[in-house]
């Protein structure tokens, strides 16, 4: 299809540089549509190393492409000894599996505004006057681990123990859910004076899963007691990969997490 005679704006939301390609994640407003593109390059040679993830100099290279201007959602430049060539549309846009969701309202995430971002897919957001915390999967080898999380907080609905699950966020179309939004909570930090509360909250996390990744940024105090955030690595009970001795372990360690005084498991910036 002929591209648009509306003026065209290209903008990097995300990259993922690797050793043998590049993701990108791009909004692309033409005249008063925008729209979410991904991009795969198979070679990084196409783009200078210096410009590879410089978002200006990135699109700036990118827009060489024959291919660029036209109408397409996913793209994939390859580069070999016949040059530089794309294949559109050759992959579908990411999204979680629709046998994980449940009845809650999706939100279209063009229309968060972001307050803040704690890193590449967490931020907070504030929508309806409101501000909730958004966490997205950019690109497919993320699903997963959203997955998980997602499962995790379909667990605990109704639980003190995590941030309440708001709904979902989604790109373009409602059937297209790429994040979850959860309530935005204030609290501190866990630490070493706080081991009993944590470890009566852990036990009762237990009843329903193993976090997988617990350190004391994962614990936040607040006025309601302990909450668990971040359950990426989570194994729910009565799943295959859920053990005692998993438990038993995450247990036995959490003294010695909320005494670690380094910034490992950090999960913010700033």
């Amino acid at each position: 299809m002929a591209p648009s005679s509306s003026r065209t704006n290209d903008t990097l939301l995300s990259l993922d540089p690797g050793p043998s390609d590049i993701l990108y994640r791009i909004q692309r407003v033409r005249g008063e549509h925008s729209r979410v593109l991904y991009v795969t390059v198979a070679n990084p040679a196409v783009i200078p190393e210096d410009k590879r993830t410089h978002g200006r100099s990135a699109i700036a290279e990118l827009s060489k492409l024959d291919k660029w201007s036209d109408d397409w959602t996913t793209l994939i430049v390859h580069k070999d000894n016949d040059g530089i060539w794309c294949e559109v549309d050759k992959f579908r846009p990411h999204a979680l599996p629709k046998d994980v969701l449940d009845d809650y309202p999706a939100y279209d995430i063009s229309h968060f505004e972001t307050r803040h971002s704690f890193n590449h897919r967490v931020s907070e957001v504030v929508h309806g006057g409101r501000a909730y915390v958004l966490k997205i999967a950019r690109f497919p080898h993320e699903v997963p681990a959203l997955t998980r999380e997602l499962k995790a907080y379909h667990r605990l609905a109704g639980s003190s123990l995590a941030p309440r699950l708001i709904g979902y966020a989604f790109e373009e179309s409602p059937d297209r859910i790429v994040g979850f939004l959860v309530e935005s909570i204030h609290g501190r930090v866990a630490g070493v004076s706080d081991f009993e509360s944590c470890r009566e909250a852990l036990h009762q996390l237990h009843q329903h899963l193993i976090h997988g990744d617990l350190c004391r940024y994962n614990i936040l105090i607040t006025s309601e007691g302990p909450k668990f955030i971040d359950f990426e690595n989570s194994i729910l009970s009565s799943t295959k990969d859920w053990s005692r001795r998993r438990m038993d372990a995450e247990m036995q360690g959490l003294a010695g997490k909320l005494a670690d005084t380094s910034v490992d498991g950090r999960p913010w910036n700033g």
